[in-house]
């Protein structure tokens, strides 16, 4: 509507500047001319201001146009920048953890390798993990394997070529040879399938809340003095054989993301070949 207004007006123009040519050599024609002049005079600057915001609203409209184009790619640059931030953080998490359990076992880090979690057993009672690392790297049947502070989480109980899966030390069919640090007492630690019990304690035992369980190479299946666990109740019956003891992993076994296996140990390797049957020890598949 404006644009059909606006070409009325300016024919209107266009036909009165023919009229002041026509009547230019007349006498008249100074009067006639700055009588139309006055008269036109406003009407042509209403049309400049119309004329003039219809430009401005299609400028501004193809500026708009453009800025939003550049907003949003801005705000795909700025979801690429978080994402390659986050990526670098979790990198960074990642080598810090790898670092902190390298450290733990000193100058035996040559015998581990690090592995990533990336799955687990959902079934109940069954505290499985998958990892990484598998056969190609050096992982075997047997091998201790190793959380933060080189606390033992559980034993590897297969392996293919690129993957493992540990059986931790809280799985119900877990059991691995131990001795209690301060009063050298033997004991099997048990899986229960949330947590830890110390068996084949007997009455009397000097076991006592606080004491910290290692590991022992009884049968042979197991490095000696791996931290495994600490003491966190005693409890006994007249009518019970042995002590009923409850220990708890010195690791957040649910929280595990990276784990050292310990390749450079080869369960029953120091054995000699004439032994008998051992005592059961760790988590074979």
């Amino acid at each position: 509507m404006i644009i059909v207004r606006q070409a009325a007006w300016l024919s209107a123009l266009v036909a009165t500047a023919l009229l002041l040519l026509v009547l230019s050599p007349l006498p008249q024609a100074a009067r006639v001319e700055e009588a139309v002049g006055g008269a036109v005079s406003p009407i042509a600057a209403a049309i400049r201001g119309v004329v003039r915001p219809s430009a401005d609203v299609l400028l501004h409209a193809g500026q708009m146009e453009q800025l939003a184009s550049e907003n949003a790619e801005l705000r795909r640059a700025l979801a690429r920048s978080e994402g390659d931030l986050s990526a670098l953080r979790e990198e960074r998490t990642r080598v810090q953890a790898a670092t902190t359990l390298i450290a733990a076992v000193g100058d035996r880090a040559d015998q581990f390798i690090i592995a990533s979690v990336l799955a687990r057993e959902p079934a109940p009672g069954r505290q499985l993990l998958l990892i990484d690392r598998g056969t190609r790297h050096g992982v075997r049947a047997g091998q201790p394997v190793l959380g933060p502070g080189a606390t033992l989480v559980g034993i590897v109980a297969q392996a293919d070529d690129r993957h493992a899966r540990i059986r931790l030390i809280t799985d119900r069919d877990s059991a691995a040879s131990t001795i209690v640090q301060s009063s050298r007492t033997p004991a099997a630690l048990a899986g229960t399938g949330s947590g830890l019990r110390l068996d084949f304690v007997s009455h009397g035992a000097a076991v006592a809340p606080g004491d910290v369980v290692l590991t022992s190479a009884l049968g042979g299946l197991l490095p000696p003095g791996l931290l495994a666990g600490k003491v966190t109740s005693v409890h006994s019956a007249p009518q019970d054989l042995n002590e009923t003891i409850v220990v708890e992993p010195l690791a957040d076994l649910a929280r595990l993301e990276e784990v050292l296996v310990m390749t450079g140990f080869t369960p029953g390797a120091d054995l000699p070949l004439s032994s008998g049957t051992a005592t059961k020890a760790g988590g074979g598949s």
